[in-house]
């Protein structure tokens, strides 16, 4: 109503001018009002001078509350006291209809109406601008279902069922409190509302009793069926006024204050008959007393027979139904009592529950004098003849023939009456009239006596037309009433009370609906449980005294059969059991004597040796010799039955010596059978030796991690060393005047320790580069003699610094020019030097290259370096090639103990060998030995000069990084090489500037807040593709590098990059400086870059290897690799989405082997790691981000190869 009003606020002047009401004529039947209004002098003179009053109505009709004919009456219970008002109030009404609220509420804001009056199914509240009176009639929420689903409980917490409202009442919270899983239905009328539930369509219907009753009188009668009334939420119809009409308001007030439960009753009555409920407008007059019991006693437990149909009756809820259950909700609406039931089973269960006092309240008794000194009556509430029952073939007019066989339950009052006036008729006591019944219908007895409402009620139900009844004569009705504890006179009083408010009809009409409800089920089996189980207990005792006496006649015969069975079972079982045990086992007398064994046992010897098996264990040939001793031992020492002993012992089989664990348990025999000893082993040799093999390893394994934790320890102290020097050198610096010599001398010292440093942490990545296996060779020809002379030259100022002589000679029979990794042999000689002159104090160190020839152009190459240092002794020489391993002397030095072990795994990669000849105090010689190709061509020289730094003007570079310190060592660098420089700190700066000003080259950090510089390298392609992006990481891993190129990059620089590196970088761009056109200047720098991108990914060496030199097939290899490797990753990924394993490690395969051919190792050694993976049978979904890294290095690598074909002036084909 709150969303109305406020459209009516907004609108009502447009409703008003915009729909007219149309005016209808009271029609009434006249009900006299007898009480006289309490008005004051001002009410009456504000009466007399308003005279006629102007009452709005609306909406559709809601029989019989409000209906309007079509010639323009307007009747119900809203007319009837509309004409009582009108007769108090001496009046006029004038009545307009509306059609719908919105416009009757508009119509009196804007003062068109005096009041607006409901038609019940509202929300009784009152919002401003308007005030509302009192009901004036109230109205309960009531349950509606079919007839047939009388019995449906009144709540659902678990199920889910339908239920139709109109109008929205009452509200969804209430039904939700009562049917937890309630699908609610509103309709625009009770009337829709009540047919959906007879069209069963709806399962219950929740509106108000007035409605309802009318409805179901009038439209659904035998249909449908009130079943529940709650206390609330009320509703009703009220009046509506502005709030300047308070008088008026108030005036209403005294007038339906005033009017008294008979005229409430009148009114009703005029319009519903069965489940009027006006008699609870007047509230039950209770004492003080009273009230308090109630306050304190708010919930009776109820004793009901469940079997006493149809007063007491329980639904799958264990709720009170039928008669009874009914007249407990009156009276709960009245009291607010509620009604706990105790279910008694029977007579006995019900007496049982009075002697303990666990009772408030029995529902149905038959009320006799003789029982007041039990428990207290309240005043009967229903009454019904007694009646007796007979099979309608049988019935006599005599109902109590002498002899006859009669049924009659154990609580009614008549019983003792009857017996004694019909002396010679055979009386059965029975617990309830189903069960007395039930015995009529098999012929047990000739006829039943009971009440008439029980009696038509089962014979209705469950034997139509086979029974009938007729009453007793000259004897009371059944008074059927409440009982109570006696010393509970307040609930005796308050039940009388509510009792006497309830109209007889109501009862009449309740008693009338349980009479015709159909399909009430009433569970006996409780019972009829006992002496169903007594017969059948007797009946399986009978067959099973027969079944005894037959097997007892049977057991004679089998009994000899069955022992020599069991005795063949026994052997049997004993030799199976024996054999099948995979350990040997035998049996031996306390004597010594082998009685038998087991197969396992006969396995264990050579057949040579079986024959002395069979000797007694203490004759000198029997190879259990030894362990007899043991055996007479454990006897003498009390072995007990049950208890194993096991020793330890070596045991020959006549092949060997083996380890075993033997056992022996005694094992008594029958008197007077001696004891035997069962006894055998398990062979331990090999699980012995792995026990040994395991705990050598685990003394590894602890030894390799104490060693890496000092190495850790180590390399913590050798970085901060350095570190600390060259903070020290550089606060030098910072601080203090120098002279230009101290201040060089402490820069080049700095750049030593650096240089050191980096040294150091470059030992530890390729020792973590052989260790992984991402360690890769790249052999060409190499001058041996140009690449001794240019890593001397590295090493000669320390030399001199030392004072020491560093000199080489060369025999190079085979000749100079060999096929080697230059990098790898520079790496392994520059380590020798290294440890040579920081190990030698004085003396000199020799360099020694020799070649001799091999058969096929083959050459072994031998290089030494020999040093008159402090030595090595043998033990340390043992460790000396061990990884974070150190000679005592080399402790005192700085290193990572990782140089020579990166040198012995080289040259097991290139297939060499690596010795040391060293005593400690007569110096060492570090020599390797290496087989390799020779060859008399040339190679181009090899570049140990330091690199002229080229200078240009002309080409913009911008630098985005995020670390300040990076950005201007950077910038520095680019100055001094002469370029023009703009640096921004994120990605996001540097995205801006390249989209408003041109530049030649992007020089991106990897790692930066916000956008990184994959991204920033995306988003550049997208609006510039000619410019060349150089990544810049401190990450080595060739995947790092893959995802760089994948991401349009066309170099990655690994830090710490220093002059010559970056002059390198820059030489492969020259010609965009010399050329003014730009697109050739792109083209230039692209092929160049592209080349370089290659060279990373493809072994170009090994490639031309396998195309012989020849370079038209070693294009169309690659061009076959690129359109094979775009085939291929297109099916991985739509197997992968298919989860079709055999289809992902088929195309693995095929990449696998494609890498292989070209040399791109970085996807060979992924493709074989995901291919080896594949095989352990885990879930496609555990490799997605090797499969993202896979499809990432085939995008970089197709791009290069793509560009690389076009330079060559090719185009990519199939």
């Amino acid at each position: 109503m709150i969303i109305v009003l406020a459209m009516i606020l907004l609108t009502g002047q447009t409703v008003a001018a915009t729909t007219e009401p149309i005016t209808l004529t009271l029609s009434s039947k006249k009900h006299n009002f007898i009480s006289k209004l309490p008005l004051s002098q001002e009410d009456l003179a504000w009466l007399a001078d308003k005279r006629t009053m102007t009452i709005a109505v609306y909406g559709e009709e809601n029989p019989p509350i409000a209906m309007n004919s079509n010639n323009g009456c307007y009747r119900g219970i809203n007319a009837d006291y509309l004409q009582l008002l009108k007769d108090a109030l001496h009046v006029n009404l004038v009545l307009h209809y509306y059609d719908d609220e919105p416009q009757a509420l508009s119509a009196l804001n804007n003062e068109e109406a005096d009041l607006v009056l409901t038609s019940n199914n509202t929300s009784h509240q009152a919002t401003t601008p308007f005030i509302i009176s009192q009901l004036l009639f109230q109205a309960y929420p009531t349950l509606v279902t079919l007839n047939s689903n009388g019995m449906m409980p009144f709540y659902q917490l678990d199920k889910t069922v339908n239920v139709a409202v109109s109008q929205h009442y009452p509200s969804d919270t209430f039904i939700k409190s009562i049917f937890r899983h309630a699908n609610i239905v509103s309709y625009s009328s009770n009337y829709q509302a009540l047919a959906s539930v007879a069209k069963s369509e709806n399962d219950y219907f929740i509106g108000d009793n007035i409605a309802s009753n009318f409805l179901i009188a009038r439209d659904f009668y035998q249909k449908l069926d009130i079943v529940k009334y709650w206390r609330s939420p009320l509703t009703g119809s009220y009046f509506i006024a502005r709030e300047n009409q308070s008088r008026l308001v108030e005036i209403i007030n005294k007038f339906i204050s005033a009017l008294d439960a008979s005229t409430h009753i009148r009114i009703s009555h005029t319009w519903v008959d069965d489940g009027n409920l006006n008699f609870l407008t007047k509230p039950l007059s209770l004492t003080p007393k009273e009230k308090r019991w109630i306050e304190k006693n708010p919930v009776l437990r109820t004793l009901v027979n469940p079997y006493y149909a149809p007063f007491t009756v329980l639904d799958e809820n264990r709720e009170i139904r039928g008669l009874v259950g009914d007249i407990l909700n009156l009276v709960q609406l009245q009291t607010g009592l509620h009604f706990q039931p105790v279910i008694a089973k029977s007579n006995s269960d019900m007496a049982e529950i009075m002697r303990k006092g666990d009772w408030d309240m029995v529902p149905t008794v038959t009320y006799s004098p003789e029982r007041e000194d039990e428990m207290a009556f309240t005043q009967p509430f229903f009454s019904t003849p007694y009646v007796v029952v007979s099979r309608t073939e049988n019935k006599q007019k005599d109902i109590f023939q002498a002899g006859s066989t009669v049924a009659i339950p154990a609580y009614y009052s008549l019983r003792d009456k009857l017996i004694q006036k019909y002396p010679d008729v055979h009386w059965i006591i029975v617990e309830n009239t189903s069960t007395a019944l039930s015995s009529l219908n098999l012929g047990k007895v000739d006829s039943v006596v009971t009440t008439q409402l029980a009696a038509r009620y089962i014979i209705d139900h469950y034997y139509p037309e086979t029974m009938s009844y007729q009453r007793i004569p000259n004897q009371p009705s059944a008074q059927i009433a409440f009982a109570v504890p006696r010393d509970k006179p307040e609930l005796q009083s308050i039940l009388n009370k509510a009792l006497a408010e309830i109209p007889p009809k109501e009862t009449l009409s309740l008693a009338g609906k349980w009479i015709k409800m159909p399909e009430v089920k009433i569970d006996t089996w409780d019972l009829y449980s006992r002496p169903f189980y007594i017969l059948t207990v007797s009946a399986v005792l009978l067959i099973l005294s027969s079944l005894l006496w037959g097997g007892y006649l049977l057991r004679a015969i089998r009994r000899e059969k069955a022992s020599q069975a069991a005795l063949e079972y026994q052997l049997s079982l004993r030799q199976t059991l024996s054999n099948s045990i995979p350990v040997p086992v035998y049996i031996t007398t306390p004597e010594g004597e082998i009685e038998s064994y087991n197969r396992a046992f006969n396995a264990f010897f050579t057949p040579q040796q079986r024959e002395a098996i069979h000797y007694s264990l203490f004759d000198r040939r029997s190879p259990l010799v030894h362990i007899f001793p043991v055996i007479q031992q454990e006897m003498q020492q009390g072995l007990a039955p049950d208890t194993v002993a096991s020793h330890q012992f070596t045991l020959n089989n006549g092949a060997e010596d083996r380890t075993i664990l033997h056992w022996m348990t005694l094992c008594p025999l029958p008197v007077p059978l001696p004891p035997v000893l069962i006894c055998g082993w398990q062979d331990i040799t090999e699980s012995r030796k792995l026990m040994e093999a395991l705990q050598v390893e685990k003394d590894k394994a602890i030894e390799a991690s104490r060693a890496k934790s000092r190495f850790l320890a180590r390399m913590s102290h050798e970085i901060r060393t350095p570190v600390s020097a060259i903070m020290g050198f550089l606060e030098l610096l910072a601080t203090g005047p120098q002279s230009e010599r101290e201040a060089q001398e402490s820069l080049q010292l700095a750049y030593a320790t650096a240089q050191s440093l980096i040294g150091l942490i470059g030992d530890v990545l390729d020792m973590e580069k052989i260790e992984s296996g991402n360690f890769e060779l790249t052999p060409e020809w190499v001058d041996i003699e140009a690449l001794t002379q240019a890593t001397m030259a590295n090493f000669a100022g320390l030399a001199r610094q030392k004072n020491l002589q560093l000199t080489v000679s060369y025999q190079l029979n085979a000749g100079g020019i060999l096929w080697l990794d230059p990098q790898a042999i520079k790496q392994v000689l520059a380590n020798f030097l290294s440890n040579a002159i920081k190990f030698t104090v004085s003396g000199g160190v020799e360099i020694k290259v020799e070649t001799q020839p091999r058969e096929n152009d083959a050459a072994q190459l031998m290089l030494s370096v020999k040093d008159s240092g402090v030595g090595i002794s043998e033990e340390e020489q043992q460790l000396l090639f061990k990884p974070f391993s150190q000679a005592s002397c080399g402790k005192k030095q700085m290193g990572s103990g990782l140089g020579l072990t990166i040198c012995k795994e080289l040259m097991d990669r290139m297939h060499g060998t690596i010795s040391v000849a060293s005593h400690p105090g007569t110096g060492t010689t570090m020599s390797i030995y290496v087989q390799t190709q020779v060859s008399d061509r040339a190679p181009a020289d090899l570049n140990n000069q330091e690199m002229a730094l080229p200078v240009s003007s002309g080409l913009r570079v911008i630098i985005a990084d995020d670390n300040p310190t990076n950005r201007l060592l950077l910038r520095r660098q680019l100055d001094i090489l002469g370029y023009y420089v703009d640096d921004v700190e994120d990605g996001e700066q540097a995205f801006s500037l390249i989209k408003r000003r041109q530049y030649d080259l992007l020089i991106t950090d990897l790692n930066m807040p916000g956008m990184d510089g994959l991204t920033l390298a995306q988003q550049v392609r997208k609006i510039n593709p000619a410019l060349v992006i150089w990544g810049l990481t401190a990450n080595a891993q060739p995947d790092e590098k893959a995802r760089c190129l994948a991401s349009g990059m066309d170099l990655c620089l690994i830090k710490p990059v220093n002059l010559p590196q970056l002059a390198a970088a820059f030489n492969s761009i020259t010609q965009r400086l010399e050329n003014p056109t730009q697109t050739e200047i792109s083209a230039s720098l692209n092929t160049q870059l592209d080349t370089t991108v290659c060279n990373e990914l493809i072994d170009m060496q090994a490639l031309r290897a396998n195309a012989m030199d020849d370079t038209a097939f070693m294009l169309e290899l690659i061009n076959q690799a690129y359109h094979e490797n775009v085939k291929d990753l297109a099916a991985l990924k739509k197997a992968m989405f298919s989860h079709d394993r055999d289809i992902v490690r088929y195309h693995l395969h095929r990449i696998n082997g494609t890498a292989q051919l070209i040399g791109a190792t970085s996807l060979h050694v992924l493709a074989d790691k995901l291919e080896n993976a594949l095989a352990s049978e885990q879930p496609l979904s555990l490799f997605g981000e090797d499969m993202q890294l896979l499809e990432q290095q085939l995008i970089a690598l197709g791009k290069a190869m793509d560009n690389f074909l076009k330079r060559e002036g090719l185009t990519s084909r199939e």
